[in-house]
């Protein structure tokens, strides 16, 4: 809600809301996993389906929270709460930045965008793990407990990338 400070955690000066990145990377993830035709896609066209689901979770993040604060404050926002609202999505656009750097760097060195998903997938599973690594740390976890506590982020990454195998016809 507007009248709280938002869950955040600042890395190297940014602050994130790490439950809503893990969210929109794992939401990536799995429609990069379920979409059937990304053999066939141009760079431009493959950007749009990464980059799609993340804007489809801002909006619905931004929504669902302008929704609880005009219930909460029982009147009408101002610009300003609008404003406050709006600019606590904006950070889940990076979820789309690690995808669509390899997406760019596969079309730099000529890769087909079909070549590209195991890579994007493999990085959203890393994606996962670095934010785990994170939440791990700010708890106060040191030495086997911080891998063990990174490596919970690279599992559940794993299992959207098996899901995508049993459940995906080939």
């Amino acid at each position: 809600m507007t009248s709280q400070e938002p869950h955040s955690v600042r890395v190297a000066g940014v602050a994130l809301d790490l439950e809503r990145l893990t969210y929109a990377t794992i939401v990536v993830m799995a429609v990069l996993s379920a979409y059937s035709g990304w053999s066939e896609l141009s760079f431009p066209a493959a950007a749009v389906v990464v980059i799609s689901p993340v804007v489809a979770v801002c909006l619905a993040h931004a929504f669902s929270e302008l929704l609880q604060e005009h219930a909460a404050v029982q009147r009408g926002l101002t610009r300003s709460e609008w404003l406050a609202v709006a600019r606590r999505q904006v950070h889940l656009l990076l979820a789309a930045v690690p995808p669509i750097a390899v997406l760019a760097i596969g079309r730099a060195t000529s890769l087909r965008t079909a070549d590209t998903l195991p890579v994007v997938e493999i990085t959203g599973l890393l994606t996962l793990a670095f934010l785990s690594a994170i939440a791990s740390r700010r708890a106060g976890l040191r030495g086997p407990w911080l891998v063990v506590g990174s490596l919970a982020g690279g599992l559940v990454g794993l299992t959207v990338i098996a899901l995508q195998v049993v459940l995906k016809p080939h």
